[in-house]
């Protein structure tokens, strides 16, 4: 196997020999490498210049930036809208499909202004609180960065809220039954400098696995 380095996010990439020189998609970033020859020193891999176990050694083992050097983005978080309220959001397509039923047959086929009121109502209600719900969820966002986890709520105005990784004494996830089938969940961190919990996300997907990244930078 040939080790190399991406060009662009720096992350190891491991290939067949038989690849020697030819052209690969990074399957992190995407950007394309060219691979080394396996007796090019530039297919070796990297020597390890963190101490083994060390926070940037173990994060840079996972595949993602180390605790060390200039912060670099890690992951970007946004509640989950499907995943968090199926049934909601099945139920208002559902609302949805019969008021274009509604407007279409009844309204127009049979020449019921009253039943085209009413569906068209119903339609644009229910399209409606789905659109809101989509602005909402883009309208607040967790990064993550090697050096710090950054809340941001708004979309003309801003709030901001963030928690340097080596200061987190507490990260919460709180979930209920139906919450952890579908895995998603709250998501609240703290730090020793706060009493109360700086960043609290809803509706965050998969929030073991943001744990997890997150304490690869945390001083455990």
């Amino acid at each position: 196997m040939i080790t190399t380095k991406c060009d662009k996010c720096d992350r190891l990439l491991s290939v067949e020999d038989s690849l020697a020189g030819s052209k690969i998609a990074c399957p992190h970033c995407g950007d394309i490498n060219v691979v080394p020859a396996a007796d090019d020193p530039a297919s070796r891999p990297p020597a390890q210049t963190a101490t083994p176990g060390s926070k940037s050694d173990l994060a840079s083992l996972a595949g993602y930036p180390p605790d060390a050097g200039p912060e670099q983005r890690v992951k970007i978080i946004r509640p989950a809208v499907v995943r968090a309220h199926p049934f909601s959001v099945l139920g208002l397509w559902i609302l949805a499909a019969l008021g274009v039923i509604g407007v279409v047959y009844l309204g127009l086929v049979r020449g019921s202004n009253a039943w085209l009121i009413a569906s068209a109502i119903v339609l644009l209600g229910a399209l409606a609180t789905l659109g809101i719900w989509k602005v909402l969820s883009l309208s607040e966002t967790l990064e993550i960065t090697n050096k710090r986890s950054i809340l941001r709520r708004g979309l003309l105005s801003k709030a901001t809220s963030e928690v340097v990784h080596d200061d987190i004494r507490n990260f919460q996830v709180t979930q209920t039954f139906m919450q952890r089938v579908l895995k998603v969940g709250t998501i609240g961190i703290s730090s020793a400098g706060q009493d109360a919990v700086e960043i609290v996300m809803h509706d965050a997907p998969r929030p073991e696995e943001v744990r997890k990244i997150i304490d690869l930078y945390r001083s455990m």
